[in-house]
């Protein structure tokens, strides 16, 4: 083969032909290197292997090893090391990763990188995500319960997806275990925050099962009114549905408005699970197994919470001097205690079939689901409308959420012996996920004094206000399926393994969001008053002619859908790849290849109150998405001994926009409450990924780890706030910056301390530390160029200048933070009846909203978690776990030119936990 061969990629790939040249000249050179070998003697001694006791245990070892073996830089978390640290879902236990960071609790962030920066796959599969918000599913979904371990690949090979930027996490769930199981768990538990009464309500009969029974759920004879309608004016039903006020008293009093709230004392938390396995000889070499796990976690919390909107300059003279910094101050806060359960519950159901050593099926079934329900109560502050001490105000809201994940997996894998040991893996898996929103509510009160005496409280008096209800639904369906092929050869100083395969993925997403207001204005003036929900919106009152301002009623609901509100999309990947994997001579090994993907994606808005599309034809063309590109990578491993070597990778990658940042339908972001919107003008980011790591691993499981790592981004996608008026919600565009860079350096080690003292030799310290740096350019010039971004913009705001609005058009990426530090201080008992473990996490201050119109950066404080943990075994069959999290008591803090924006007390976690095994 000549060099000329490789001269084969498409011109669409020009500007990305040098890697992908490099690679293959690379993978040639290595080939005709194994050639050489596999004609050498054959007689040569096979080298003797010697195994070594460690102090890790179970799959803490395993994954070790996985590690030490891995062609591209990789992190694994086992569910030994996650048991050890307490943590009760994937989202928390993955914090203790080197360089991530969690987000919102569901989200994690890989060397700084944003969740969109980073895939996740469940057993090597897509997976959708029940999330409004994101395409990519909330680690939180993923109890421990489940989990076998966590693999996060930092370096892309070509047997992953090319949306890799950060990284890849793969929740790889617990598999048939080798001989009979049977364990029973509970767990109780609080928070320093509950010994203090919230703000809650009764609501419906399931709902201790994480499950709304229909109370809050839109009535019937809404929904079929809106059906029959079909017109712009929604429930009102226009000129050709009119309504009278018996109807219109009847869809008004069908929705859920027995809320209150009322004082509430929490219950403790509590948990229950159970995990069932065996495996049966059913030939002589034949097995089938099983494994079967359920779990179920009802929680509460109350904490204190404070959120401010629209910072700037005017109206801070009528505030608090703590509320006002430099001149500055938020023109809309929110303080008051929020009062929220959850329900989780999570089941599996795994079956194993091998057929003999070389050939096994396994099957995988998981099913996830989980509730809130928060009601928030807060004094509401707003520059415009507020007198202190003659008209202020309260604002109540409630959310109820569910989420729900199920996933039905199939693979095999077969070994042919007989056919020079190749093999042939495949799988398919299909999955869907869900999230309704049922009959949120948010309004706001005004209360009334006399000379600073508390006079009366009735619904805001301002015509504009409205009681808001939401009624939201989510739909993701998702189906993967793949193979692969390997062919291995092996001789004299040889391994080499050539490996193909396919890989195809398809998403379809369909979501209403349904939202109906109350105006204060259609209400009588003497229905307003009241101190509860459920007193105002009474049956009484609602059936009383009384209650309405207009004698037909006209006018008590407004509907608040705009077209996109309810939108269908879809992705589909078809990807293939080729790969070679070298071992020579036990000191070197290269790895690499090429995938390449075609990639396809469309997200399609619907006419308000119409079940017809909002755009068609050549519009619809215009909005689709599709691209397709080769993505090459190369792995150099060398192997300096057994202990020690060294790992350098080079890629390239994409990060493509998701389903939401197409779109222009605005979505609340759960963290700052703020409105997000997509650009249909966004395009993908190209990333350079370079990666060097040593690793040392020493006797006894010791071992200490390097990395350097830099990411070349073209076209990174990130957030910029948009100019709003007055007390409009502040307003948040996806767009595409210039460019942005990102480099750094992580450190890992662990280590037990008997070299310090023979005293010391139960205790072992482990830990890492990743410092880094990023900037984004983005293109933000007062020149007479338009960027991609300022088009963009420009775009979104329906403008032809765009001046002034970013304040940093140089700053680093939203959501990186300098620096990540995790500490483990861990003890282990000579007898195995004792274990602690004493577990710090934190990270540097990281953006959450950019700044504008000359404000800075809005960033998120560092917050120092430090968590005990201890494990008591009476007994080979039980264990004892206590736990005790937030040992600082540190609260989560996003400040803004030296205030606030968001505020909320966590408190300290206690727990108890009791497993028996039958």
């Amino acid at each position: 083969m000549g060099l000329s061969s490789i001269n084969v990629l498409p011109r669409s790939v020009s500007s990305r032909s040098a890697v992908c040249q490099a690679v293959l000249l690379s993978l040639m050179l290595s080939t005709t290197s194994l050639t050489s070998f596999a004609q050498s003697d054959e007689d040569d001694a096979i080298e003797e292997v010697v195994t070594t006791g460690t102090r890790l245990k179970g799959s803490a070892a395993a994954v070790l090893q996985e590690r030490q073996n891995q062609a591209f830089v990789a992190d694994i978390l086992g569910a030994d090391q996650i048991s050890r640290t307490g943590d009760s879902d994937a989202a928390g236990a993955l914090r203790r990763v080197t360089g991530l960071t969690l987000v919102d609790g569901k989200f994690i962030y890989v060397r700084g990188l944003g969740e969109r920066y980073s895939s996740t796959q469940l057993n090597g599969m897509g997976v959708p995500s029940p999330d409004p918000t994101r395409s990519v599913v909330p680690l939180d979904l993923f109890p421990a319960d489940i989990i076998e371990s966590l693999s996060v690949q930092k370096s892309f090979s070509p047997d992953m997806p090319a949306h890799f930027g950060g990284g890849n996490v793969n929740v790889r769930t617990k598999t048939i275990p080798n001989d009979f199981v049977f364990r029973v768990s509970g767990s109780i538990g609080s928070n320093t925050n509950n010994s203090e009464d919230g703000q809650f309500y009764s609501g419906g009969g399931q709902d201790w099962s994480g499950r709304d029974d229909g109370t809050r759920g839109l009535p019937a004879i809404i929904y079929n009114n809106l059906e029959e309608a079909q017109s712009d004016d929604g429930i009102e039903g226009g000129a050709n549905f009119p309504l009278n006020l018996v109807q219109r008293q009847q869809l008004l009093n069908s929705m859920y408005w027995d809320i209150g709230p009322e004082q509430k004392s929490l219950d403790p938390d509590f948990g229950i699970g159970a995990t069932l396995g065996n495996i049966y000889d059913i030939g002589d070499e034949s097995q089938i197994g099983f494994l079967s796990t359920l779990s179920y976690d009802n929680s509460w919390k109350v904490e204190d919470q404070f959120n401010g909107t629209n910072l700037g300059t005017v109206g801070c003279a009528d505030l608090p001097e703590e509320d006002v910094n430099d001149g500055k101050c938020f023109a809309q806060s929110f303080e008051g205690i929020a009062t929220e359960q959850q329900v989780n519950w999570s089941a599996m159901f795994n079956v194993g079939y091998e057929y003999d050593s070389n050939n096994r099926i396994e099957i995988t079934n998981v099913l996830l689901h989980d509730m809130r329900d928060r009601v928030r109560v807060r004094d509401f502050v707003d520059v415009n409308e507020t007198v202190f001490g003659d008209t202020e105000f309260t604002r109540v809201d409630m959310l109820f959420e569910e989420r729900r994940m199920n996933s039905n997996q199939i693979k095999g894998t077969h070994n042919f012996p007989k056919l020079a040991n190749t093999y042939f893996d495949w799988y398919y898996g299909t999955s869907r996920a869900r999230r309704q929103q049922p009959g949120s509510l948010d309004l706001v009160y005004q209360l009334n004094f006399d000379n600073g005496v508390f006079e009366s409280q009735q619904l805001q008096d301002v015509s504009a206000t409205a009681v808001q209800r939401d009624f939201q639904t989510l739909r993701d369906v998702s189906d993967s399926g793949g193979w692969n092929f390997g062919y291995p050869i092996f001789a004299s100083g040889l391994e080499f393994e050539f490996k193909a395969g396919a890989d195809f993925f398809s998403k379809a997403r369909t979501a209403d969001n349904l939202s109906i207001d109350v105006p204060h204005r259609a209400i009588a003036d003497a229905a307003t008053f009241g101190d509860r929900i459920n007193e105002i919106f009474s049956p009484e009152n609602l059936l009383s002619a009384e209650f309405y301002q207009s004698a037909s009623g006209a006018g008590i609901l407004e509907s608040g859908v705009a077209d996109g509100d309810k939108f269908a999309a879809g992705t589909k990947i078809d990807a293939f790849y080729m790969m070679a994997d070298a071992f020579i001579d036990n000191t070197w090994r290269i790895s690499g290849g090429v995938r390449y993907e075609d990639f396809r994606q469309i997200s399609v808005p619907f006419t308000a109150h119409a079940n017809t599309f909002s755009i068609e034809g050549e519009e619809i063309e215009e909005i689709a998405f599709q691209e397709d590109d080769f993505f090459p990578s190369l792995a150099l491993t060398y192997l300096m001994d057994a202990q020690m070597q060294f790992r350098l990778n080079i890629s390239q990658t994409a990060i493509r926009p998701d389903l939401r940042d197409i779109s222009t339908t605005f979505f609340i972001d759960p963290l700052t409450e703020f409105l997000v919107r997509g650009s249909p003008l966004l395009q993908s980011s190209k990333l350079d990924n370079i990666d060097f790591r040593w690793e040392w691993y020493k006797a006894d499981g010791n071992n200490v780890s390097v990395a350097l790592f830099y990411k070349d981004i073209e076209t990174p996608i990130e957030l910029v706030e948009l100019g709003t008026v007055g007390g409009a919600a502040p307003n948040l565009l996806t767009a595409n910056g210039e460019s942005g860079e990102l480099y750094g350096v992580e450190m890992e080690f662990l280590q037990d301390l008997n070299f310090i003292s023979d005293k010391l030799a139960n205790f072992y310290m482990s830990g890492n530390l990743t410092l880094s740096d990023s900037e984004v350019t983005l293109g933000a010039v007062d020149d007479d160029e338009i960027s991609l971004f300022e088009e963009q913009l420009l775009d979104a705001l329906d403008a032809t200048s765009a001046s002034n609005i970013v304040t940093n058009n140089t700053r680093r990426l939203v959501g990186h933070s300098e620096w990540v530090a995790n500490l483990q201080l861990g003890y282990d008992s000579d007898n195995g009846e004792h274990t602690a473990t004493l577990v710090y996490n934190a990270f540097g201050p990281r953006i959450i909203v950019p700044g504008t119109r000359g404000n800075q950066d809005a960033e998120e404080e560092t917050f120092h978690s430090l968590d005990l943990i201890y494990t008591y075994f009476p007994n080979f069959k039980s264990s004892l776990k206590i736990s005790v999290k937030n040992i600082l008591n540190q609260d989560k803090q996003i400040t803004q030119e030296g205030l606030n924006l968001l505020f909320e007390e966590e408190g300290i976690s206690f727990s108890l936990g009791y497993s028996w095994e039958f």
